[in-house]
């Protein structure tokens, strides 16, 4: 996938302008290097933090198509390493495009709220 080049936005959505793209993922990346990619956290804790990651990616936004599906491919993986399971099974879409909205003003209560019902059980070691 190559980085857009174009400014993008959804709805009343405005995602992170084009030539920013490369600093604020770094930003955030760093940020998540620097917490060990959440390796050390309680359950709570990493659904907070994951809520919290999630909705500052997204609106990153660094892709014209797919940010949805590497999103939830790099979590997938992210939460995996964590050491615990995780499930989109029986998300409600409208919910989630409302939550994922939320994140726009740093509300990620919505988005918590998810990821606690898709952050299943520790993995076995």
């Amino acid at each position: 996938m190559k980085l857009r080049t174009v400014d993008i936005s959804k709805a009343d959505t405005r995602f992170c302008n084009v030539q920013w793209i490369e600093k604020e993922s770094g930003k955030i990346f760093g940020m998540l290097r620097k917490e060990d990619y959440l390796t050390s956290l309680s359950r709570d804790q990493l659904v907070a933090k994951a809520a919290e990651y999630y909705g500052d990616i997204n609106m990153i936004h660094p892709f014209r198509e797919g940010n949805g599906r590497a999103q939830r491919i790099f979590f997938e993986h992210l939460i995996v390493n964590a050491g615990f399971d995780i499930t989109w099974e029986g998300i409600n879409p409208e919910r989630w495009i409302k939550a994922n909205e939320a994140t726009v003003v740093c509300n990620y209560a919505p988005l918590a709220d998810i990821f606690e019902n898709c952050i299943g059980e520790p993995l076995a070691p």
